[in-house]
């Protein structure tokens, strides 16, 4: 089964003050309509409304996995080639961008407890028309037959969903909630549905999380092992959540540090203090103290997304950090 993660709470400074973010993808940059960011520079991942979002792209096969965000319009096309679509052909609310996310095992730093309220999911329309209509390799929904034409004993009720898990500081599950992006179990032909637009769900189960994972489900499974042949994809836009401890804040600049990205030295200045750098796992890779200014050998570390933080401060802010 596919999973996906992605962290319920950003490591920022706050007050006491509770605060509502509602991440909508509109301040992330694209070039233009009709394009999209897939990882391609292999930054590891972006970060939108407070929340940073993982991305793992191969170089060579043009490969990714985790999220990519778009603005395509789409809704035509059937096939792998036209993965970046929302089948509403834009976001949310008519807006211009969203997140389209596909398998992916990335874990996101957690920072402090959040109360997740909701999200707006659609299909994409890769999966949508695969569904609909079926492919080589998907079978068209409600047909008592799989791909190949043969009876697959689903009876034609199909089904597509994708499981959300709350987990906690601790790793331990606060609660799921599941939401069906197809649905064809009903008797009653009439109710059999496809989502073809964006649809709010209700999240306000996952409270006190730290993070959230995904897994899809579907009725057409491979009989030649544990994956399903519709496409695990899926569209985001308008994720809410509040932060238990406060208001989220931009916080006055403890240190600064340079070059962004680095290859194999990072300079720090700023107040003095232990130093962390963790990765997207929030595992401590390097630990220094500094004093005023610092040079750190960062020639060991792989090319990704990390985030450097001084330990000596409760309220200090955390940087994120780009090797290449």
């Amino acid at each position: 089964m596919k999973k996906i993660y992605f962290l319920a709470s950003a490591l920022l400074a706050v007050t006491t003050l509770k605060a509502q973010t509602t991440v909508d993808f509109e301040d992330l940059p694209l070039a233009k309509v009709d394009t999209f960011y897939n990882g391609s520079d292999e930054a590891g991942g972006f970060t939108s409304g407070g929340i940073t979002f993982g991305n793992k792209y191969t170089t060579g096969g043009g490969y990714w996995s985790g999220f990519s965000y778009s603005n395509m319009r789409n809704d035509s096309t059937p096939g792998y080639l036209n993965q970046y679509s929302a089948y509403p052909a834009n976001g949310a609310d008519a807006s211009e961008k969203y997140a389209i996310y596909t398998d992916g095992d990335t874990l996101f730093l957690p920072g402090t407890n959040a109360n997740v309220l909701r999200v707006e999911l659609t299909n994409t329309t890769y999966a949508y028309l695969s569904m609909k209509n079926g492919d080589g390799y998907s079978k068209k929904f409600g047909s008592v037959n799989g791909a190949n034409d043969l009876p697959d004993g689903t009876e034609g009720k199909d089904f597509f969903y994708v499981r959300i898990y709350g987990h906690d500081v601790n790793d331990n599950l606060v609660d799921s909630v599941d939401y069906y992006l197809a649905d064809f179990r009903s008797e009653v032909s009439a109710d059999h549905y496809i989502i073809d637009e964006w649809k709010s769900v209700d999240l306000s189960a996952l409270t006190g999380v730290n993070y959230l994972t995904f897994e899809f489900y579907s009725s057409d499974m491979s009989p030649n092992g544990p994956w399903l042949n519709t496409p695990g994809y899926f569209a985001m836009d308008n994720f809410v959540y509040t932060n238990t401890t406060g208001v989220i804040q931009e916080q006055k600049s403890y240190f600064t540090m340079y070059p962004n990205p680095a290859n194999s030295q990072l300079n720090i200045k700023g107040d003095a203090g232990l130093y962390v750098i963790y990765n997207i796992h929030g595992k401590s890779v390097i630990e220094f103290q500094h004093n005023n200014i610092s040079q750190v050998n960062v020639s060991a570390l792989n090319n990704g997304v990390y985030f450097v933080k001084n330990t000596s401060l409760s309220s200090a802010e955390v940087r994120k950090l780009i090797i290449k």
